[in-house]
């Protein structure tokens, strides 16, 4: 059954009973709290779009700070690693020079002993041929003749002006050369890092504007915008981007620091180069140079007790033979080395002091000037050497002719305000030698011991090489008693009979003879210098005659420009730590109009915040952020496969290395920015100064 339809006029509802008026249900009062909602539902999401936004915008913000900033620091850090791999190709350079010129040098003393080319040398040229030719017997001898002579064919190519000096002198050159380059690249690669970090950091592009603004000109925007390259790490994440005005006295005060940190050194001047450690760089190359540079004598060397002696040395068992009499063993007995010379600044080479040979200015142990005696010391006596009055160095050198049995004829160095006879300096010293001998480490200059690569060191632009030899002889004699062989050995003469001699030299074109005087060697005293052979009893005769007549003509070609040592780049104070580099700082800035808005238009419109800058009225959100350069050689103790290769040879496995341009183990890190850093930065942002 259907309800009753009720037709109802305006106005009429109020007169209804109560029960009637709620069978007819109210509608319209949600949509007013609706609308209110609404509103601030879409007001909160504009909000949180706006902040969410902005928030994008932070992150972006500093991880573009952090890529520029840590890319500049990789710059820097590659450019301290360029110059410790040009160090190390420098050195090897050097070593192979040095090679070279001991080549020559040992190619010439066997050519010497081989051909029989001097007939000054009475050792060779009649005793040992005496030695050969006195009696027939023995086997071997033309088989040993045939030999050397076809050695001394290859080996005469290196006599001076041959084909083999010729090319020695081109190898040399060229090396030579080469360490000029990475010398010179040195500097080209760091003044261009400086570049590179401020293209990096898009300076040229924030300085041009600011210029071009003033100027009223598009200059650094226009034809200068080369300038930038397109290398701006910050361009490169946002071009709205910008490096904030601080940044200027950030990257001001860093590039006054970084140039601080590092310096070129000259190994050549007594001031203004190497400093207080003249010979850092010097020593390094000494110490890296292969044992046969180092010296070459018959004493063990590469394994073999004598080193010089196959072919030369003769041996022939077959004059056992009864009545097979000859020579049985002639040792060829050899000492030799390759030394970095430390000269005046004319490189004439003369010796330091004032007693150690000819010419009229050398170097004293010190590498000061002084002048030089026009003979060589020459005395009667013992007694007659200079003593009180004598301003030399420790390692001059002084011949006693005469002598008495205290004091027998010989060579004598200065030795500690003393003359000491030079054999006591060698590994079995006679009897009467004093106990003290010209300790090298540390050098001491109150006592005279100063070290030849010291502070007021000179020129180190030559290298020398210097090969002497000498032999002895045992013959067997046989003789009959009662019809019975018996063989005699003769020994024939004392192991001092030179038989050969050769020298070279490279870089700057030295006198002679004192250009292989011993006292001005870099590292080596006179004593010692050459494998001992201007000391050593068996071969400073040998010795002697080569240095009367000098090394011959320089092996580099242009003796004047190349040669020697040469500047390099190191870090400047070399007793600090030198852990890290100078730290790098920069904060970075985008205008708030350029950031993404909310959607909102009108009453729902909202600003991105942020403090304005008074110089142009515009809101900025500023980042900073800081990176450094560290040494850090890797371990294998890091359980990374491969690390091994780089693990320390020298010290313990812990040990902290300090840092240098020798070692290429310089990385990039990014740093907490200090509180000071951060509190300056807000203050100038709050005050809108910058």
């Amino acid at each position: 059954m259907n309800a009753p339809f009720i037709i109802m006029r305006p106005g009429s509802y109020k007169s209804l009973p109560h029960a009637a008026r709620l069978a007819c249900p109210q509608r319209g009062q949600a949509l007013v709290f609706a609308l209110f909602t609404s509103v601030l539902v879409i007001l909160a999401l504009f909000a949180m779009f706006s902040m969410g936004g902005q928030t994008v915008e932070k992150i972006k913000l500093q991880n573009t700070a952090d890529a520029a900033v840590y890319s500049a620091a990789q710059a820097e850090a590659r450019d301290y690693n360029f110059s410790a791999y040009t160090n190390r190709a420098m050195i090897a350079n050097q070593v192979g020079v040095a090679q070279f010129v001991g080549l020559t040098s040992w190619f010439r003393n066997l050519s010497s002993f081989t051909n029989n080319n001097d007939s000054a040398n009475f050792g060779r040229s009649v005793l040992y041929e005496l030695m050969m030719k006195i009696w027939s017997g023995g086997m071997l001898k033309p088989l040993y003749t045939t030999v050397y002579k076809g050695i001394g064919a290859v080996a005469g190519i290196f006599d001076e002006g041959k084909l083999g000096s010729t090319f020695m002198k081109g190898a040399i050159t060229l090396l030579d050369g080469l360490i000029r380059v990475y010398s010179e690249s040195q500097r080209i690669y760091h003044y261009s890092t400086a570049l590179t970090v401020a293209q990096t950091l898009g300076v040229f592009d924030t300085l041009g504007q600011a210029l071009d603004n003033m100027l009223g000109v598009t200059l650094f925007n226009g034809p200068l915008a080369i300038l930038d390259g397109g290398g701006s790490i910050i361009k490169a994440n946002d071009e709205k981007v910008r490096l904030t005005s601080s940044s200027a006295f950030y990257l001001g005060y860093h590039y006054y620091k970084w140039f601080g940190f590092t310096e070129f050194k000259n190994p050549n001047l007594d001031s203004g180069g190497d400093g207080d450690n003249a010979e850092r760089f010097a020593q390094v190359t000494t110490d890296s140079l292969d044992d046969f540079s180092r010296d070459r004598s018959t004493k063990p060397a590469w394994g073999f007790a004598f080193f010089y002696a196959p072919p030369l040395t003769f041996v022939d068992p077959t004059v056992f033979i009864p009545y097979t009499s000859g020579p049985l063993f002639l040792p060829v007995i050899h000492r030799g080395g390759t030394e970095l010379k430390v000269t005046n600044d004319a490189g004439t080479g003369a010796p330091a002091g004032t007693g150690g040979g000819t010419g009229a200015t050398g170097v004293d142990c010190h590498g000061n000037p002084v002048s030089s005696s026009s003979t060589p010391l020459v005395v009667n006596y013992h007694n007659e050497l200079p003593t009180a009055s004598y301003t030399g160095c420790d390692g001059d050198t002084g011949t006693v002719q005469k002598g008495d049995a205290a004091h027998p004829a010989g060579a004598y160095a200065f030795n500690a305000n003393q003359w000491v006879d030079t054999r006591c300096f060698g590994t079995t010293p006679p009897a009467g030698c004093p106990t003290t001998t010209r300790t090298r480490t540390p050098a001491s200059p109150a006592n005279g011991d100063a070290h030849p690569g010291g502070p007021g060191s000179k020129s180190k632009r030559s290298w020398t090489a210097l090969d002497a030899s000498s032999f002895a002889g045992i013959d067997i004699f046989w003789i009959s008693i009662l019809g019975i062989p018996i063989p005699l050995p003769i020994p024939f003469v004392p192991p001092w009979i030179p038989v050969a001699h050769g020298a070279a030299q490279s870089g700057k074109q030295l006198s002679r003879p004192d250009v292989l005087s011993g006292s001005n060697n870099f590292g080596h005293d006179a004593s010692n210098s050459y494998g001992d052979s201007l000391s050593s009893w068996t071969t400073k005769i040998s010795a002697a005659m080569q240095q009367e007549k000098g090394a011959g003509t320089s092996l580099t070609l242009s003796p004047n420009t190349f040669g020697g040592l040469t500047q390099y780049m190191d870090v400047k104070d070399i007793a600090a730590d030198n852990l890290t580099g100078p730290p790098l700082v920069i904060e970075i800035e985008k205008d708030v109009s350029d950031m993404l808005k909310g959607p909102g238009v009108g009453q729902f419109a909202t600003d991105n915040g942020a403090p304005v800058r008074k110089l142009d009225s515009k809101g900025k959100m500023r980042s900073l952020s800081k990176a450094q350069v560290y040494f850090s050689r890797p371990t294998s103790g890091s359980g990374i496969t491969g690390l091994d290769w780089f693990k320390r040879t020298i010290g313990s496995e812990g040990a902290t290395e300090l840092g240098s341009l020798y070692n290429p183990y310089w990385q990039a890190r990014l740093v907490p920015n200090s509180f000071i850093e951060q509190y300056i930065s807000m203050e100038i942002q709050r005050a809108g100064l910058l």
